[in-house]
């Protein structure tokens, strides 16, 4: 309490309404690149994020069938790969050839042809020469000697067909353990969630009951600063990456490990606006007090609530995929899709970080998992959940309590989602998240346990994707 009076009293009248204005043009910014159709690179066949999320797919497809030994009802299933790009398609088509279903190869390529005339394009010359030795294994024939190694055009699909019958009984194996433990981390989550709905169910049934106190710290006047320190963090988060990027291509040209230790360090730097805060006059203790930067009721303690709110973060993330299926059913039959596009790449709802999953090195990948499951999770529950919810909930103190809790708990999350690179129809899934992680806030008062949430959430999806993506 000492702390909270004497900020007050050296903390100079906050900016929050200009804040908030520049917090919005920020958002709305965002929203507004989101929304702009990459159409150059859909026209020549490229859609990165597409080919991975549709390389998983198939991965997944091949060890069903192989599991199964249902191949034929497989590759029926697989028809709706049949969308997107270019270089989805052809890859669609060499799938089809694999699993001996010529005709779906065939009518894929008729398909594509009439596509193209429609629209006008022509294929470059590596999508041509592709595009005739599918069409020659399509037709059941021998592509002549000499001819390019499809596993150089069409990735993991060309290898599937170059493959001997040794190296296909392998790389079927593969993906059929890939599935099993893929699979089985699935259902480990899915019994987890059914775990995390009767924990939900209780915690909620206290809460209304009035026997579920907050963790958070009472309202101040120099909380405002807050929203000061987040509008500030958006910027120079934005500015310490694009540097990052730059100095990636100029230092190490281009070097993947490089660049993403850069980026690594950027992640870092951008907690540097807590000096704002500093600057303003509330000293570091107090700082560390209002954004939940302490150890709350111990450190084993709050990481154990960490594991509990995972569980009951699952329900509401199902709730927000309910919400972002509703969202791209909309997108299609009222925004266009497939109809009014039939070049547009499927890799829109996808974070752009499965690109260098999929093509880095294990040198890259350990610093994106370093990424996903230690730099989100400190720099952006410290900035949305210590930072934003904090300023939040002391602007809406004159509210009801529970309106101030939903209302700043909605919008923290509304604008943690909006800012990430899946896209507008991602945001209700990434708002279940989001939500399950202010409700660890709000009850705990520090940010440990939301740390622990949202570290475990992106180090299973990432550890999946790795899984399905390694070789």
């Amino acid at each position: 309490m000492v702390g909270t009076i004497g900020a007050m009293s050296t903390t100079k009248k906050p900016f929050v309404r200009t804040s908030w204005i520049l917090i919005s043009l920020f958002v709305a910014g965002i929203a507004v690149l989101q929304a702009i159709p990459e159409r150059k690179a859909q026209e020549i066949g490229e859609d990165p994020a597409g080919l991975v999320v549709m390389q998983l797919q198939s991965q997944y497809l091949l060890g069903v069938a192989s599991l199964t030994g249902q191949k034929a009802e497989i590759a029926a299933q697989a028809n709706v790969l049949d969308v997107g790009s270019i270089g989805q398609r052809q890859r669609f088509m060499a799938f089809m050839i694999y699993f001996e279903n010529l005709e779906a190869a065939k009518q894929s390529s008729l398909r594509l042809l009439v596509d193209l005339e429609q629209a006008e394009i022509e294929l470059n010359e590596q999508q041509a020469s592709t595009q005739e030795m599918l069409d020659i294994l399509a037709e059941g024939g021998v592509l002549p000697e000499g001819h390019p190694q499809l596993s150089d055009q069409l990735g993991w699909f060309g290898q599937l067909l170059e493959s001997n019958e040794n190296e296909r009984a392998e790389l079927e194996s593969t993906a059929s353990i890939k599935v099993l433990i893929v699979g089985s981390m699935c259902m480990a989550i899915f019994l987890t969630g059914g775990l995390g709905v009767i924990g939900l169910i209780f915690f909620t049934i206290r809460a209304c009951s009035g026997s579920m106190k907050t963790g958070m710290t009472p309202p101040s006047i120099h909380h405002g600063v807050y929203a000061e320190v987040f509008a500030m963090w958006l910027f120079v988060f934005v500015a310490l990456m694009t540097a990052a990027a730059v100095l990636g291509h100029l230092v190490a040209k281009d070097n993947p490990t490089i660049s993403m230790a850069f980026s690594l360090v950027a992640f870092f730097l951008s907690l540097s606006v807590l000096g704002w805060a500093k600057f303003r006059g509330i000293s570091f203790q107090q700082i560390r007090l209002d954004i939940g930067w302490h150890t709350g009721s111990g450190l084993f303690k709050e990481i154990a609530c960490g594991f509990l709110g995972y569980a009951m973060m699952l329900p509401l993330l199902g709730v927000g995929i309910i919400f972002t299926i509703i969202l791209v059913v909309i997108q299609q039959l009222f925004i266009g899709g497939v109809d009014s596009d039939p070049f547009m790449g499927t890799g829109g709802g996808a974070h752009p970080i499965i690109v260098e999953i999929a093509n880095g090195g294990w040198q890259v990948r350990v610093l994106i998992i370093s990424l996903a499951a230690i730099a989100a999770p400190i720099v952006e529950e410290t900035i949305f959940r210590g930072v934003l919810y904090r300023q939040l909930r002391t602007s809406s103190k004159a509210l009801n309590h529970t309106v101030s809790i939903l209302g700043s708990i909605l919008i923290v999350s509304f604008l943690f989602a909006a800012i990430h690179p899946q896209g507008w129809v991602a945001i209700p899934a990434l708002m279940g998240i989001a939500v399950g992680m202010n409700l660890m806030r709000e009850w705990r008062g520090t940010v440990i346990p939301s740390m622990v949430v949202h570290g475990l959430s992106n180090a299973l999806v990432t550890s999946m994707m790795l899984i399905f993506l390694s070789n």
